[in-house]
């Protein structure tokens, strides 16, 4: 799945990039890549390490899943990632059918845990707001 965004680059990524001789672009799709924990794209164990540590330490999701929630997800992201190796480059189209299989399920679960979750977070505002209305 490919999706093209636009960002704002700050002029200080710009200098730091233009000054190294690579790109922002090259930087975040870098990054992104390491962060997917893909099979093919990526720059080594440490740095899909480093880039999922990145993402944990900022929080994102954490509104709805706690920490060993997200954690667990990349953990099976990487389970999915070493499969590869079970197959090899010489298998990797009867791979990718797997791949996909395996992400369809991934999505399937987290989605699911995801509505859950809202749907929990949207009972518990109503009760709030009745007690409040109660109060008053």
């Amino acid at each position: 799945m490919k999706k093209q965004m636009k960002i704002r680059i700050n002029k200080q990524l710009q200098m730091v990039c233009d000054t190294l001789g690579t790109t922002p672009e090259q930087v975040l799709q870098d990054f992104a890549d390491n962060l997917s924990l893909d099979y093919r794209y990526t720059s080594g164990s440490d740095e899909r390490a480093m880039a999922v540590e990145y993402f944990m330490r900022v929080g994102y999701g954490m509104h709805l899943f706690d920490f060993d929630e997200v954690q667990r997800m990349f953990d099976e992201l990487n389970t999915i990632r070493y499969s590869f190796y079970n197959y090899g480059n010489d298998r990797e189209k009867e791979f990718k059918k797997v791949l996909t299989i395996e992400y369809r399920a991934f999505l399937k679960k987290w989605k699911t845990l995801k509505a859950k979750k809202e749907k929990e977070l949207l009972n518990q505002y109503h009760e709030l707001k009745a007690k409040e209305k109660g109060q008053q």
